[in-house]
């Protein structure tokens, strides 16, 4: 799974982890009388807080004694009341996620995976529906939607200045070479495959036929730039120590052997704030965005009527 799936998909996601109930719970669905909230005069039933709090306890393999319970439903309770209140008043600023928005986000993930096939395994391993990850779409951006209209946040280039000379050296570039690799379970076989390049047998196509990495087989064992601390300390020695154009011999990690190659080298470039400025805005309004939203979501919710019900799950 890739990265930027990971960051949509838990990041994003993960931050309201009821939106799946919360959605549940508007909508017609067979369900006893017992009631665990009611939120502006909106019901929440005890039913549906069931189903949640059990599959947050089967995802995390939490076991089903009293005390554990009772502390899930008394946090995910919390976070279902407070997702009803966002549902009423995005309702009410005409900011409910849109079928469009949901299937554009939706394409989105679906992009990051090679084949349809990857997509549904990433779905099964978290015991999730299409059904579920779509709910869990709308939520998210129903919240985003929302925060737009609620907040009024900005940054000036004073405050872009003082975070870029606060954090200069997180934007420094450090030094990076783009290498490629092929991967052998055996010193056997990673001395057949260098005695074929040393007599003119192409890298790429070596590592396409021979490789054991199945990431960066298919690229001709090409991991792109990289820059140190992002490789195993035996793989990176090497790496670092060549120069463009050159293999180098045998190297064992504890992934097996290896053969390297250094295609190109980048030497460490200081920031400029105009290279980041763009980047360091998004970054602060994003942290002002979700403050302000907070704020106006604590003020909304002392506003609210909400009424509990103990003893309301089982």
């Amino acid at each position: 799974m890739t990265s930027r799936f990971k960051v949509i998909l838990f990041t994003a996601i993960f931050v309201v982890v009821a939106t799946a109930a919360a959605v549940a719970l508007t909508t017609g669905m067979k369900r006893s009388t017992a009631v665990a909230a009611r939120v502006n005069g909106e019901v929440i039933y005890a039913t549906d807080l069931d189903r949640e709090v059990d599959a947050i306890a089967r995802q995390y393999g939490i076991p089903d004694d009293n005390k554990q319970r009772n502390e899930i439903v008394r946090i995910v309770l919390d976070q279902v009341i407070e997702q009803r209140i966002i549902n009423q008043e995005a309702r009410r600023y005409n900011a409910v996620a849109s079928e469009a928005q949901i299937n554009a986000q939706l394409a989105d993930i679906r992009r990051n995976f090679p084949t349809e096939e990857e997509f549904q395994q990433a779905l099964e391993q978290r015991k999730w529906t299409l059904a579920d990850l779509k709910n869990r779409l709308r939520g998210t951006i129903t919240m985003q939607n929302l925060t737009e209209r609620v907040t009024n946040t900005t940054v000036t280039d004073a405050e872009i200045q003082k975070y870029f000379n606060e954090r200069r050296s997180e934007y420094d570039q450090a030094e990076q070479v783009r290498v490629s690799h092929i991967l052998l379970q055996t010193e056997a076989e990673a001395r057949l495959v260098l005695a074929r390049l040393r007599r003119g047998e192409k890298f790429d196509e070596l590592a396409q036929q021979y490789s054991k990495d199945p990431g960066s087989k298919p690229q001709g064992g090409d991991l792109g730039f990289v820059s140190r601390g992002q490789l195993v300390g035996e793989f990176e020695k090497v790496a670092f120590s060549l120069k463009p154009g050159q293999t180098s011999g045998i190297v064992k990690t504890q992934f097996g052997f290896h053969i390297i190659r250094v295609a190109d080298s980048r030497s460490p470039q200081p920031a400029r704030i105009e290279a980041v400025r763009e980047q360091i805005r998004g970054q602060l309004l994003t942290r002002k965005s979700e403050a302000a939203f907070q704020e106006w979501l604590k003020k909304a919710k002392s506003q609210a009527k909400i009424t509990k019900v103990d003893k309301a799950t089982k």
